[in-house]
């Protein structure tokens, strides 16, 4: 896995996108998760996710497993029911980024202090 500070900018900036990415949902929460800027957020962020701990880990299965829209679509459903898929989904998604963001800190630290002692 990269540690290093390069390879942190491409999660931070996903991380920082999530705020926009909620403001879209008060549009047309419907059609958000197909948007131009919601898909390439996620396939940035899968492959940054990718890049860094390999395709098969984890951590990129954890990412791609997340939901961002009703998983049964059924004829009627309010755009609340859309807006709080996408929002609950953006939710996991930051807080799976930052844990990934802390972990890849934490072991720069540790290797840090190591080298140093």
């Amino acid at each position: 896995m990269s540690t290093s500070s390069d390879s942190f900018e491409p999660l931070t900036r996903a991380l920082e996108a999530v705020p926009r990415l909620k403001e879209l949902a008060w549009r047309s929460p419907e059609r958000v998760v197909g948007s131009r800027e919601f898909q390439k957020w996620r396939e940035d962020t899968t492959a940054a996710i990718a890049d860094m701990y390999g395709p098969e880990s984890a951590q990129a299965r954890s990412f791609a497993g997340i939901q961002y829209a009703p998983t049964h679509f059924y004829f009627g459903a309010s755009d609340e029911t859309y807006r709080q898929v996408y929002f609950r989904g953006l939710d996991v998604a930051a807080t799976t980024i930052r844990s990934m963001l802390e972990e890849m800190g934490e072991q720069r630290g540790d290797r840090d202090s190591s080298s140093t002692a």
